[in-house]
């Protein structure tokens, strides 16, 4: 690996800043309950301390960069955060941070082969599916979308969701195969 490419697979140095901020707007702003919000703070506490730390070492270039869209994933809990009775749905999101840190844990970790494809596959489906199902909430509540239109939704969300997991894991079998 040339050293263009290295520091092309780099987390930007601004990430971590970012996250925080996210994190203290959305702390400042949302309507969390004390309990999640605890528990987002230190999630994105762990996630910042493991993006240092990964920036530290050279790791295998995973077949998705998911710890990088953190700071997104922040922007829509804050999204969810400013819905009314937000816990649920926080809850949810609170599985992604674990999700995406297992994933890269595993790329870096564990050997070629169909295991470390099989668990890189599953992670990355429940990561995508746990998004596209807080994407089809924070629309069908924050927009009071009625039952007919609720359906529309979520069939047109979760028909897009199917086909981008689906490629994704379609992209992480070819990967595995090389």
């Amino acid at each position: 690996m040339n050293p263009s490419e290295t520091s092309a697979r780099r987390t930007p140095i601004w990430t971590v800043p970012l996250m925080l901020a996210v994190l203290g707007i959305l702390l400042f702003v949302g309507r969390l309950s004390p309990l999640l919000a605890g528990i987002v703070g230190g999630e994105t506490a762990l996630a910042a301390g493991y993006l240092i730390l990964r920036a530290r070492r050279p790791a295998e270039r995973p077949p998705s960069n998911v710890v990088s869209l953190f700071p997104g994933h922040l922007l829509l809990l804050l999204a969810v955060s400013l819905l009314p009775d937000p816990d649920g749905l926080a809850g949810l999101w609170a599985v992604i941070p674990v999700v995406s840190i297992a994933y890269d844990l595993t790329a870096a970790n564990v050997r070629k082969g169909r295991l470390r494809t099989s668990i890189l596959i599953g992670l990355y489906a429940i990561l995508w599916a746990a998004v596209f199902a807080l994407l089809e909430r924070i629309i069908a509540i924050g927009r009071g979308l009625g039952r007919g239109e609720e359906a529309i939704a979520a069939v047109a969300l979760g028909t897009f969701g199917i086909l981008f997991v689906s490629l994704g894991i379609h992209r992480h079998w070819r990967a595995g195969k090389e």
